[in-house]
């Protein structure tokens, strides 16, 4: 397994929840889901099997992210109720991550003071993350930029009762969430489509990287490209056709000598 010392610090260019990215959004427009790429960036290291062997420093990272997505939903001027539903959604996921990953050694510390009684002062998250997205499914008005958390949170694999209830269950209750996130969703709105709870969180910062990689190049460069593209499909063909021709030639009947 390989060491999450990458994960325990934030990352050049991964900093959207310490820095003054979300600060310069001050309305609840901005959403919440954007709001958790970094704590699905620690839970993606963990899963992809990460782990340290210093459950402190672990700590320290996640009460770092807490405490900048708690920042973050109040200065988008989330209401009071939204924002304890979201944080215990994120701690949740945060207590569930570190447990699949810590050693044996570990797990049994951790699992007595987790960051959910740390954070809250109780250790119901499992029960209460889904009673929750229950009772806001069944609103009139449902808080969509909230479900659209809810939705990330389980598309990161969060299963809290679930886990003894078993994944059929917890797939249908997504179902239901994408099903009613379709039809609250505005007309054109950049998040249509697929179910949000299956787009990944970094695809689009790596599309970011190649399209200002694309950009930076010059008109000189980029037609270059285009040349040497056009010049290897070429080759490709020629190959191809080389090969067809070869094929049929010995099948072509030899004119008799007069």
């Amino acid at each position: 397994m390989s060491t999450l010392t990458n994960t325990l610090t934030p990352a050049r260019g991964e900093t959207a929840l310490m820095g003054g990215s979300a600060s310069a959004n001050r309305t609840s427009a901005g959403g919440i889901r954007d709001l958790l790429r970094d704590t699905a960036l620690l839970v993606t290291r963990l899963s992809e099997g990460g782990h340290t062997d210093d459950p402190a420093t672990l700590r320290q990272r996640c009460k770092q992210l807490m405490a900048a997505f708690s920042t973050a939903l109040n200065q988008r001027g989330f209401a009071a109720d939204v924002r304890e539903d979201a944080e215990v959604a994120q701690c949740g996921l945060l207590d569930e991550a570190v447990l699949r990953n810590l050693s044996a050694e570990n797990k049994p510390v951790w699992d007595a003071q987790p960051l959910q009684v740390e954070r809250f002062g109780k250790h119901d998250a499992g029960e209460r993350v889904f009673e929750r997205l229950e009772q806001r499914m069944r609103e009139a008005s449902p808080h969509i930029a909230l479900l659209e958390c809810y939705a990330a949170v389980l598309g990161m694999g969060f299963m809290g009762r679930y886990a003894r209830e078993g994944e059929a269950k917890r797939s249908v209750l997504i179902a239901s969430l994408s099903t009613q996130l379709e039809k609250l969703r505005p007309e054109g709105s950049p998040l249509g489509g697929r179910p949000v709870a299956a787009r990944p969180f970094f695809a689009d910062r790596t599309g970011r990287r190649f399209s200002d990689w694309f950009y930076r190049l010059s008109p000189w460069a980029i037609a270059g490209l285009a040349c040497v593209a056009a010049a290897v499909i070429w080759l490709i063909w020629a190959q191809v056709l080389d090969a067809q021709l070869a094929h049929l030639v010995p099948a072509v009947p030899t004119a008799p000598r007069p």
